[in-house]
């Protein structure tokens, strides 16, 4: 008997998702809706498989994945949600995710996903499988940025001026100038708007 655990905080949903797995032949499901009480539960209980809806109540999904990786690195964590996003797909890969289901794949590809997480593979459906390698392609085609653009742009995006990050920084406001002009031309946008609103997306933002 294969126990899965399931993180959803709309009620109705865990209720039918629960119901469903149990009707299959081999499931023991444990449904939860709250973070908090999952983590409890897995100290104590060995689970073969962790489904987590993205949109949780008090976090997000790719937080509790990052927790849930950490403290149990050996469960499958495979994501359960409506948000269609190469991009968090992405992020809640790189957490540790181990696939991403989307709420709308017909019940036989649901069950597909859902054994292959529990043979330790990668778990993601047809469609979210699309969006994960084209969010992927995007990404590594972004330009690479060098340390100190990291810095200034870190710093752009928390609203400091030329002056404020010269001063920071220890540069001259016309360094600082020619950095930003360098970050247009180098990721090809118009103001410095979409520059932050694209790092954001991509997560280019701050030191590593």
């Amino acid at each position: 008997m294969k126990i899965i655990a399931v993180l959803d905080d709309h009620p109705l949903l865990l209720e039918g998702v629960a119901s469903f797995l149990n009707n299959q032949d081999g499931y023991l499901v444990y449904p939860f809706l709250e973070e908090i009480t999952l983590i409890e539960f897995l100290k104590v209980t060995k689970a073969d498989l962790l489904l987590m809806d993205m949109q949780l109540l008090k976090t997000n999904g790719v937080d509790v994945c990052t927790q849930v990786r950490k403290l149990f690195p050996m469960i499958p964590i495979v994501a359960l949600s409506n948000l269609a996003d190469g991009n968090l797909i992405v992020q809640f890969m790189q957490a540790g995710g181990n696939g991403y289901i989307l709420k709308d794949v017909s019940n036989e590809e649901f069950l597909g996903c859902v054994q292959l997480g529990l043979d330790g593979k990668e778990a993601i459906c047809d469609r979210a499988k699309e969006l994960y390698r084209g969010a992927i392609s995007t990404i590594s085609s972004l330009p690479r940025l060098t340390q100190r653009e990291k810095e200034i742009l870190t710093l752009i995006s928390n609203g400091l001026t030329t002056n404020q990050i010269a001063e920071q920084l220890f540069l001259s406001p016309v360094t600082v100038e020619t950095h930003r002009r360098n970050l247009l031309t180098k990721f090809k946008v118009k103001n410095m708007i979409e520059l932050v609103q694209l790092a954001m997306k991509h997560k280019l933002l701050g030191l590593e």
